[in-house]
């Protein structure tokens, strides 16, 4: 039997959902069901594996649940950033990184063409990236991030300071570098939109965590919530970073908690402060940097901090006070004519990071299957892992499954407080060395 120990549960305000218009209401799971599959979780890998599943078993029924509304959790709360590769630091082994890049450009296409197909408006834009650099810290890790796309033989264009002024209308960047090849999106408007346009045989329950996970006599599963009961042969767990909480996982993943704030759209006299006014979405050069992105819908969003979360989400008056003020002297910094800038939302979303970049990935117990995308490229990763799996499951091989299946399996940390403190340690080293990057 498999209890969750946390129940996810945000308490402040995603403005990447909060901006949406109204969508349907939730389905709440009421009653006994019944279904071949029950897949927990509705972020980017559960989707994606309850999609597939849904298309390889057209003759069976297939159940997505998850305790809040999908594009309300971690997959609707990042940078919107859809990731075809990503690294910081010195150029790593470009062998690994290429495979890697497989799965990223595989869980790129698979969210373009389901973008196209069902016409999901969430302002998507094959924009590409900026990274910037604007201390020593973002001047190395600019270089490095410059020799690595060369290796890979990647497109990419260096802009110096008269020409980042002149696109995003700010001097505070020495240098930047743009690379091509990302998209950018409303990420809730993106899973919402996903979870709107699932194959016929798959049914979404919103708002229904999930209390317990049962093997039964018969072989089966039950999966229970607060108001409802789903008999089943198979179940997979994709949620996310509280799969540790379901003891998968449990001392091989860290959670860490970013956060970012969204400002109501700019006026005309506003967008003049920044260049061409034209959209765009920056990574800093640093490993630590902000990240700040003009959206298509003309907000400026700011993320500048995360840190180590084991207790679950922060609450929202934390978001809205200390870590808001953050984000306030970073758009200071940039923009001095725009420091008064209100925010409308201010949020935080947790990522699963691993000690080696491994994997959680198959079958747990017979019938019980995870899945887990981490810190690296999570969105486009994730529905590349989750579209996998649900072939594993049903027996279809291919170059690319055996690509997943030979990730190393995510480590075991070492125990807390030791773990803590180590973090606090690295995370501490990062924030100093990136302190002009802010």
């Amino acid at each position: 039997m498999l209890q969750p120990s946390v129940i996810p549960k945000h308490t402040d305000s995603n403005g990447w959902w909060h901006i949406l218009q109204s969508g349907p209401p939730p389905k709440v799971l009421n009653g006994r069901k019944s279904a071949r599959n029950v897949v927990v979780g509705a972020g980017v890998c559960g989707i994606a594996t309850a999609f597939r599943l849904g298309e390889l078993c057209p003759d069976d029924k297939t159940i997505l649940i998850d305790a809040e509304r999908a594009g309300f959790g971690a997959s609707g709360r990042n940078a919107g950033f859809m990731l075809n590769v990503h690294s910081h630091g010195p150029p790593k082994r470009i062998d690994i990184l290429k495979r890697n890049m497989k799965l990223w450009a595989s869980g790129l296409s698979d969210l373009r063409n389901r973008v196209e197909k069902f016409q999901i408006q969430c302002d998507w834009s094959e924009a590409g990236r900026f990274y910037g650099a604007a201390g020593p810290d973002g001047e190395k890790h600019i270089d490095e991030i410059a020799q690595t796309l060369e290796q890979l033989d990647l497109e990419r264009t260096w802009l110096d300071a008269d020409q980042m002024e002149s696109r995003i209308g700010t001097r505070f960047y020495s240098r930047g570098l743009h690379t091509p090849g990302n998209a950018l999106v409303n990420p809730a408007a993106l899973m919402r939109g996903c979870a709107q346009h699932l194959p016929l045989n798959v049914e979404l329950f919103e708002d229904s965590p999930v209390t317990e996970v049962e093997k039964i006599a018969s072989g089966g599963y039950v999966v229970k919530t607060p108001e409802g009961e789903i008999y089943c042969d198979r179940v997979v767990l994709a949620a996310g970073v509280f799969l540790r909480h379901f003891g998968i996982g449990k001392g091989r993943i860290v959670p860490m908690a970013t956060y970012g704030s969204l400002t109501a759209p700019l006026n005309n006299a506003q967008l003049a402060q920044l260049g061409t006014g034209e959209a765009f979405g920056l990574l800093g050069g640093s490993e630590y940097g902000a990240t700040i992105r003009l959206t298509e819908d003309k907000r400026l969003f700011v993320r500048n901090y995360f840190h180590h979360t084991p207790n679950g989400p922060v609450s929202g008056k934390t978001v809205s006070g200390p870590i808001a003020d953050l984000h306030r002297k970073s758009l200071r910094a940039r923009w001095p004519e725009l420091a008064n800038l209100p925010f409308e939302h201010s949020w935080g979303g947790i990522m699963a990071f691993t000690w080696n970049d491994g994997s959680i990935f198959g079958e747990i117990q017979p019938g019980l299957f995870a899945v887990l995308t981490n810190d690296v490229s999570p969105m486009t990763r994730g529905t590349a892992s989750g579209r996998l799996l649900a072939d594993l499951m049903e027996g279809h091989d291919s170059q690319l499954l055996d690509l997943q299946l030979s990730l190393p399996e995510a480590r075991r940390l070492p125990p807390r407080p030791f773990l803590d403190l180590g973090i606090a340690f690295q995370r501490a080293k990062l924030h100093f060395a990136a302190r002009d990057e802010f």
